[in-house]
Parts: structure tokens; C-alpha cells; sequence
């Protein structure tokens, strides 16, 4: 089976303006989705690869020093049913001869006879969702990136469909406050 051409994901941008007087904002861009067979050949595991770029910016002129701050790009996967608790299948029988003494022919009810048995169980819980990091940097002034080209991702134990989505978090430290902004793209399937 052939890889899916990647799926292009439209760029987002969400800001906002601190409490000191800054203006924090995260942009998504460059983002696609490459989902492919899984190496496994399983039904209950998703693989693909993710590419994407987050920009976070510190605008303004605070009243406040900024201390530090910090660029996180990540993905959230959503399981629709999960089945990491695995089954149990099983399997029992009786193989024999069985005699057999009615008041008629004692020869009747006398043959082989199999009696099998099976049963099994499967344990299905909720789905969840899940977040995995991609990168995470300092940033050393009012601009900072990160760019992810390819990233392996995976899902194992799912039955149903498996959603992702790209997130990007912006954080600031100031000595009087701490400030994020997070930034999501569309919902897709993996």
C-alpha cells in the first residue's frame, strides 16, 4: 500500500497582551500530515509523519523586565477507543467416545462426539488524548522557533479513528506575572 501524499494543515496565529504591558504571540506554519501503512500491519496501530515550524514573538514595551521564556511545539492524539488492556481469548474442547445404554440398541447412542468450547474478552476503555512534544526552547530575546521536518508518530493499541492536532504554547516570566498563549491547528486524522 502505497504512503498518502501529505496533508497541507492551514497556519494559525493566536496573541495576546500581558498584564505588563507585552504582546505574546505563537504562530503554527508549515504544518502537514503524512499518514502511512503501519510497520506493524496491525488494525490497531496509526503511523504517520509531521512537519511544522512555530515562531513565538515578544512585542511591546513593557512596564516589566522580561526574566525568561520558553517555545513549545507538540501534537495532542486522540484515541477513539482504547485498547492497551488487551483480551483474552480462550479456547477449550472434550474429544471422546461415549457409550451409551438406552432400552433400545445399546449401539445407538455409542460414537465419537467432540464438544467444544470457546470464549474471550476484550477490554475497551475510553478514549484519551495525549500530548507528545516535538521541541522546546528558551527564548534568549523576543523571537524564538522551532522546526520539525518529518517527526515519526505513532499510536499503538487504538481501535477507531486517531485525531491529531499540531499545538504551540508561547510562555513569558516576568517578576511580577507569568503569561502564555497557545495556538492550535485544525483537527485531522492520523
Amino acid at each position: 500500500m502505497a504512503a498518502a501524499e501529505p496533508i497541507p494543515v492551514a497556519d494559525v496565529t493566536q496573541s495576546t497582551d500581558t498584564d505588563d504591558g507585552w504582546h505574546l504571540s505563537a504562530t503554527l506554519t508549515r504544518m502537514a500530515i503524512n499518514s502511512v501503512p503501519n510497520m506493524a500491519a496491525t488494525a490497531f496501530t496509526r503511523e504517520g509523519f509531521v512537519t511544522g515550524k512555530v515562531v513565538a514573538t515578544i512585542g511591546g514595551n513593557g512596564a516589566i523586565p522580561v526574566n525568561s521564556g520558553t517555545v513549545i511545539l507538540g501534537l495532542q492524539l486522540g484515541c477513539q477507543v482504547d485498547l492497551s488492556e488487551g483480551g483474552s481469548l480462550n479456547a477449550g474442547g472434550d474429544i471422546g467416545i461415549t457409550p451409551g445404554f438406552n432400552h433400545g440398541d445399546p449401539f445407538d447412542d455409542i460414537g465419537p462426539y467432540a464438544d467444544l468450547n470457546a470464549g474471550g474478552s476484550i477490554n475497551l476503555l475510553p478514549g484519551n488524548i495525549t500530548n507528545i512534544g516535538l521541541g522546546k526552547k528558551a527564548l534568549k530575546g523576543r523571537i524564538g522557533e522551532i522546526v520539525v521536518n518529518d517527526a515519526h508518530v505513532k499510536v499503538d493499541g487504538c481501535g477507531g479513528q486517531v485525531a491529531i492536532r499540531f499545538f504551540a504554547t508561547a510562555m513569558i516570566d516576568t517578576d511580577k506575572s507569568d503569561d502564555s498563549v497557545n495556538a492550535y491547528g485544525d483537527i485531522l486524522t492520523l
